[in-house]
This record gives structure tokens, C-alpha cells and sequence, in this order.
């Protein structure tokens, strides 16, 4: 695939990011388009890579992960940003760590049990390595994933 999807590329992959599970029968009917079309077209965004992999969406309140948090980050000066992120990935039930612009230098969302285990993760462990300068750390209210 060397052009960007077009809309029904799109098409296809909204209705999988519903639901990846859909046969091709299912999503050529939910999108309209017919089935053979959409079994080039997945082919097509599996090999460019567009689809990198199958998914499922969980629910974290009753897999005993209910508390969403978003932890900022400064690096001090001359650290390695880029290996804290890398650090930062691997701790259990850390989502997302991102490298970004503004007053801190990183940012992760975590999915954890309680306030013991946030306070494990960052107070007990980020904050005690000699990389990390300073930490604001926000809870979730109420949190909405986009499909």
C-alpha cells in the first residue's frame, strides 16, 4: 500500500477498532462495502503495517484496576530521557509512556488497584532514582477510551 487509506480503508478500520473480533462477512456489511473489497483492503493495511495487531479493550474496574493516573515527569539536567521512558514502560500496568514538549519531560498513564500501588510506582520508586527531579501525579475522575 504505498498511498494513505482512503475512506473506506477508514471505514474498515473503525468498525475493527470496535470490535476486531468481526468476521469479513460482518464488517463488509456494517461498512457497506463489499466482502471481497474488504478482505483486499485488511491484506492490504496488514502488510503496510497500517494494522499492526488484534486487540481487546478490557474493564479495569472488574479485572481490580480501577484507578486511572497520569504521572508527569522531570528528567534532571542531563539525564536520559529516552531510557527513564524506556524504564517507565516496562513497569507492571503502565498503558502509555510518551517523551513530550512543555514544563515535563514525560508523561504515563497507569491502571492500578489502589493508592498503595500508585504510591509504590512513583513516590517508593520513580522519585528514589537519581534521574528523576520532580513528579505531579493526576487521578481520573472519570475516564472515556475513544475506539
Amino acid at each position: 500500500m504505498d498511498e494513505l487509506p482512503d475512506e473506506k480503508d477508514f471505514a474498515v478500520i473503525e468498525e475493527l477498532k470496535k470490535n476486531s473480533h468481526l468476521s469479513e462477512q460482518k464488517l463488509a456489511k456494517k461498512t457497506g462495502i463489499p466482502m471481497t473489497t474488504v478482505h483486499n483492503r485488511v491484506r492490504k493495511l496488514r502488510e503496510a503495517g497500517i494494522i499492526e495487531a488484534y486487540t481487546i479493550r478490557l474493564n479495569y474496574a472488574k479485572i481490580g484496576r480501577p484507578v486511572v493516573a497520569y504521572v508527569q515527569l522531570k528528567c534532571v539536567q542531563g539525564a536520559d530521557q529516552r531510557d527513564l521512558l524506556l524504564q517507565i514502560a516496562k513497569i507492571p500496568h503502565v498503558q502509555e509512556a510518551a517523551m513530550v514538549t512543555g514544563e515535563f519531560d514525560l508523561i504515563f498513564k497507569a491502571r492500578v488497584e489502589s493508592m498503595e500501588e500508585l504510591n509504590k510506582i512513583v513516590v517508593q520508586g520513580l522519585r528514589k532514582q537519581k534521574n528523576v527531579g520532580e513528579t505531579r501525579t493526576m487521578i481520573s475522575y472519570e475516564t472515556i477510551e475513544k475506539l
